[in-house]
């Protein structure tokens, strides 16, 4: 059996009879504040029902000012919903996202060794029916020759390198009763934000000045 690699015991008991990658769509690393980045709503609320997708892009990628075709160009390998139970912390808890996917081997002649592996985030259950995201790297896709590789979904490290496509860095103190702890925690949030619309080139407006000149002018 390969040897796993793994972040925490519940990933590798998951994925202990496993012979592929994971695809660990999650954001826990521990349950506390210094290593969980939550993701929270453009209100300041935590995701609740939104989709969290790990994928890749293909096509033309990520289009920062057409948000349509970013999502088409963007393949899901795995997903999962925000706010839905999560065995490892032991039920339901809004801002966290918990599931696995089990693929085939990725060896190295996969067309995915070698693609960033993405997080794509959205308010809604999915990413077409989303008004807000958030879009991050989260790792390099290896063969899983000789070591399974296992993939999450935590935005903490991805925040702190800056490496965000959408949405914002952002924080939330938390009520203890909330969560495994016992203090009240501040987290590092990935706060969702609506997609950016471009601003009128000069061109256009330009254009745009000769038209209504020339509207005029046939009125006159």
């Amino acid at each position: 059996m390969k040897l796993k690699i793994a972040f925490f015991i519940g990933a590798l008991a998951m994925a202990s009879n496993s012979n592929a990658a994971v695809y660990f769509v999650t954001n826990i690393s521990s349950g506390y504040a210094y290593s969980d980045g939550l993701f929270q709503n453009a209100d300041n609320s935590l995701l609740d029902g939104g989709i969290v997708a790990m994928g890749v892009f293909t096509g033309t990628g990520f289009q920062e000012f057409d948000i349509a075709t970013t999502i088409s160009n963007f393949q899901i390998l795995a997903s999962g919903t925000a706010g839905s139970n999560s065995i490892t912390l032991g039920g339901s808890f809004a801002g966290y996202v918990e599931t696995n996917v089990d693929t085939d081997n990725i060896l190295g002649t996969d067309l995915l060794v070698g693609q960033d592996l993405f997080v794509f985030v959205g308010n809604a259950p999915t990413l077409e029916g989303s008004t807000t995201f958030g879009l991050f790297k989260t790792a390099t896709i290896q063969s899983d020759i000789p070591n399974e590789q296992t993939y999450l979904a935590n935005p903490f490290s991805a925040i702190n390198a800056s490496e965000l496509l959408l949405g914002e860095a952002g924080s939330i103190t938390l009520n203890p009763n909330n969560l495994l702890s016992t203090t009240e925690e501040t987290f590092t949030t990935l706060k969702l934000a609506a997609a950016p619309v471009p601003e009128p080139s000069a061109a256009i407006l330009v254009g745009l000045g000769a038209l209504i000149a020339c509207v005029r002018r046939r009125r006159n």
